[in-house]
């Protein structure tokens, strides 16, 4: 599979990312992340209480009665219920539903994949030329599909932290399942938390882009940690490169992290500073963690699905301004 975490976040290259839609948790989310994406978000879904964040987000600048999200949808035992009467008043689509069986987080996914043609028939013209109203590429002809990027904390509680990543691989292995299965549009899902952009490998190749990556000339640390050895001592690291931009120009720092969540695996690497080849890595036993981009593209194979997460640039973290 091929991902590109950052292409969401490139402004200034003067066109617009590929489809995708927003879902806000309820949970703390990265407000200068949300600010960016919300520009070229085909819909913004709030998942129940993920409307009392959006809400408090859009009144700190004073848009509170312009700045609305499209959906809210849920249980609606979360969101406030003077928040849910002013979106209520401005037209906003509250969906109930009180389905016991799954969470606010699943029922948004399965809001976006019932209604994921009509969203993309309001995409705007791909650089290809695509029309609007259609969700097929007329020079490829291969359909376009429906990016989900997800805003949520994983600070906080740990159980809610894990509830995230167990839905996010949950959901992520429900529509490749569907995707293979049925010829659906459903793309890749990301979640964008205070700090780090994460998303699931899928078994087979993965090559990942990760342009505008801020790394330094050199380093030494230890980026593959074992049961032994969990925090290894890393000497002091030199300045990172200079860019022409400055600060402005990274979307990513270096650091990452491949985590195996529902089992052994084997990984082979390439365009880090520690590769690896047909590496066995288990919860309990040897894990990669803040291993460092070292290429603009890097590549991922494992046998299972395994999670892969990426720093934000500092200028892109929550609170940074």
């Amino acid at each position: 599979m091929e991902w590109d975490p950052t292409q969401f976040f490139r402004e200034e290259e003067n066109k617009s990312p590929p489809p995708f839609a927003l879902v806000v948790l309820n949970q703390p989310i990265n407000e200068i992340a949300l600010a960016v994406l919300r520009e070229h978000a085909l819909t913004t879904i709030c998942a129940d209480g993920g409307a009392n964040r959006f809400f408090e987000f859009a009144k700190l600048q004073g848009l509170e009665d312009t700045d609305l999200p499209d959906t809210i949808i849920g249980d609606l035992d979360s969101i406030r219920p003077e928040i849910s009467a002013h979106y209520a008043n401005r037209g906003v689509n509250i969906v109930q539903d009180d389905d016991q069986y799954s969470t606010d987080f699943t029922k948004s996914l399965r809001y976006l994949r019932e209604h994921e043609e009509r969203i993309l028939s309001s995409a705007p013209p791909s650089t290809s030329g695509s029309h609007p109203m259609t969700t097929s590429d007329p020079v490829t002809g291969e359909r376009r599909r429906l990016e989900i990027l997800i805003l949520g904390g994983l600070g906080g509680r740990v159980d809610q932290a894990f509830s995230q990543i167990h839905h996010l691989y949950m959901m992520n292995q429900q529509q490749s399942t569907s995707v293979a299965g049925s010829g659906s549009n459903s793309g890749n899902l990301y979640l964008i938390s205070e700090e780090s952009i994460t998303f699931i490998l899928q078994p087979g190749p993965n090559m990942i882009h990760v342009p505008r990556t801020n790394r330094p000339l050199d380093a030494t640390s230890t980026a593959l940690e074992t049961s032994d050895n969990p925090n290894p001592e890393s000497p002091q690291r030199p300045a990172a490169k200079e860019e022409g931009e400055g600060k402005e120009y990274y979307l990513l720092e270096e650091n990452v992290g491949i985590i195996p969540l529902s089992g052994p695996a084997r990984i082979t690497t390439s365009g880090f500073q520690w590769d690896v080849d047909n590496w066995a890595t288990e919860i309990g036993g040897q894990i990669s963690t803040s291993n460092h981009i070292r290429a603009e593209v890097v590549h991922v194979n494992t046998n299972v699905p395994v999670l892969f997460t990426v720093e934000l640039a500092r200028r892109l973290k929550r609170g940074s301004r």
